[in-house]
């Protein structure tokens, strides 16, 4: 160090000669200490000299500055927030049952445990010989059935050429020929009414019955109008002896008109004797004798009238009852028609009956066979979804199969799935779409690696614990992107239903200061909770 006499005639010149260290920092400050109260002479003060702080302040300025970085790249940079779960592989479609659909006695056993199979294959066949027994005989019943109402429907239409189906009610047979016959005697009663102007439709026997009764009805008009013929005669036969008769009873008036002038004239003279008596009572007897004939042909002219009277109302009665004859002919015909027409009907209302029982025991019966025919496709037992067979209960035939216990199981052929389950406070920000890592326990994460995935569903409730996990939880499926682990010699590895995995779910990127304050946050409540 420099003496204070070296530096007493220039005080710039505290630190050396050209005012610096040796290490070209800044002059030393030098402290000057005043001894005592006494007047100082120049340069006559002590001087301290001071190291320099640049290392000091090199070493403060570089933590400041490094953890100004740390904090600025703790606040920048963010690092990914997984939430752990476990869980397993499962098929997307869950393990098939196969359960007999119905009772039964196994014939034919077509598969092995542990076989491949495709969806629609037949795996067991039951014993379907009773089945298709009751199938023929419902088929049979239905086709009988089916020919019986088609028979009388032919019926009702007037086909009368109809086969006669095998099985049939014989008084329903009765009454079909009952109509038949019926409709017939109808057509020839009709025909009758039209006069036979269609008589070359009916066959021979019909023609002689048709024209057998057209000659009864003729004939009945014939004998009417004979009798008014006769009538006529009569009555003209009776006008001529009537018009006689006029002719005779004038006649015998005038006679008697004259007789009795001549009675009156030769009165007087009898009395006076003129004339013998016996002359007058001739006179007077012819006059008794003009009289009676007077009456007489009045009494015939009287008879004759009425006798006319009477023959024109029996000729009148005969064509009145030749016009009834035609009438009777008719009304009784149409009187036949229509009790044949209303027995025809009741036979028609039996048929429509028959029909319409026939048709119900049809849809009963075709109800009983599509059972039948569904029981027949149940008793071949088929792979409802492709995959492997496994826990198959039957080894041999005669096995007895039960509707209410399953026979085999299939696990799907289906891509695999994990399922895992999430803790009850880890689910708030998890959602659907959400990438996963998956790790197979079975294979070493570092030799064999993770598979990729995303959250595809998420259950809606929290499971309650169970044996193996002792929280509640929320079950979430993931899918995977790829149904293989690969070695580091790029061999694949299946993956099988039923391995456990254990999944990290990557909720969301945070800054790495907040993995700090939440330290804070926690020790900050956790102070608060304090008694």
């Amino acid at each position: 160090m420099t003496s204070t006499q070296d530096f007493a005639g220039d005080p710039t010149k505290l630190n050396g000669t050209n005012g610096n260290n040796g290490n070209g920092s800044e002059p030393t400050v030098l402290s000057l200490t005043k001894s005592e109260p006494k007047k100082e002479k120049p340069f006559d003060r002590p001087v301290i000299l001071q190291q320099s702080p640049f290392w000091s302040r090199a070493i403060i300025y570089g933590i400041v500055g490094a953890a100004a970085a740390a904090l600025a790249w703790a606040c920048l940079f963010e690092i990914e927030e997984a939430i752990p779960a476990t869980g397993q592989l499962e098929p997307k479609g869950a393990v098939k049952a196969v359960q007999s659909p119905v009772t039964g006695v196994v014939k034919e056993i077509k598969v092995e445990e542990g076989d491949l199979v495709k969806k629609g294959d037949v795996l067991i066949v039951l014993n379907r010989k009773a089945t298709r027994s009751e199938i023929n005989s419902l088929k049979r019943q239905r086709r009988n059935l089916v020919q019986v109402n088609e028979y009388y429907r032919q019926q009702l239409k007037g086909q009368t050429d109809t086969p006669l189906p095998d099985l049939i009610d014989p008084e329903l047979i009765n009454s079909t020929r009952d109509r038949q016959s019926l409709v017939a005697e109808n057509k020839l009663f009709r025909a009758q009414l039209n006069g036979a102007n269609n008589a070359q439709a009916f066959s021979a026997e019909e023609r002689q019955r048709l024209n057998s009764g057209l000659l009864q009805g003729k004939t009945s008009v014939a004998a009417a109008q004979a009798r008014v013929m006769q009538g006529d005669k009569q009555l003209r036969q009776i006008e001529v002896q009537l018009e006689q008769t006029k002719i005779q009873l004038a006649s015998a008036q005038q006679t008697l008109a004259l007789n009795k002038e001549i009675v009156a004239d030769i009165e007087d003279a009898h009395k006076k004797g003129a004339i013998a008596r016996v002359q007058f009572k001739r006179q007077e007897d012819e006059v008794q004798s003009g009289e009676a004939e007077v009456s007489r042909l009045q009494q015939e002219q009287i008879r004759l009238l009425r006798q006319m009277e009477q023959i024109g109302q029996e000729k009148l009665q005969s064509q009145a009852q030749a016009l009834n004859t035609v009438a009777t002919n008719q009304r009784d015909l149409l009187d036949r028609i229509a009790a044949n027409q209303q027995r025809i009907t009741e036979i028609d209302s039996q048929l429509t009956k028959a029909i319409v029982d026939n048709q119900r025991t049809i849809a009963d019966l075709e109800n009983r066979l599509q059972q039948a025919e569904l029981t027949l496709d149940y008793q071949e037992l088929k792979a409802p979804v492709a995959g492997v067979v496994f826990d198959l209960q039957p080894s041999s035939p005669g096995f007895v199969a039960n509707a209410s216990e399953p026979i085999l199981k299939i696990v799907p052929e289906d891509n695999l799935k994990a399922k895992v389950y999430i803790t009850n406070k880890d689910i708030g920000f998890i959602q659907t779409g959400m990438p996963v890592d998956v790790r197979v326990d079975s294979y070493n994460f570092s030799e064999f690696g993770d598979i990729k995935g995303t959250i595809e569903s998420i259950g809606s409730d929290a499971l309650p614990p169970t044996e193996v996990r002792q929280f509640y939880s929320f079950p979430a499926v993931v899918k995977l992107d790829t149904q293989t682990l690969k070695t580091r010699g790029r061999r694949e590895l299946d993956l099988q239903s039923g391995m456990s995995v254990s999944v990290n779910i990557k909720v969301r990127d945070r800054p790495i200061i907040s993995l700090i304050t939440d330290r804070f946050s926690r020790e900050e409540d956790g102070i608060k909770h304090l008694r």
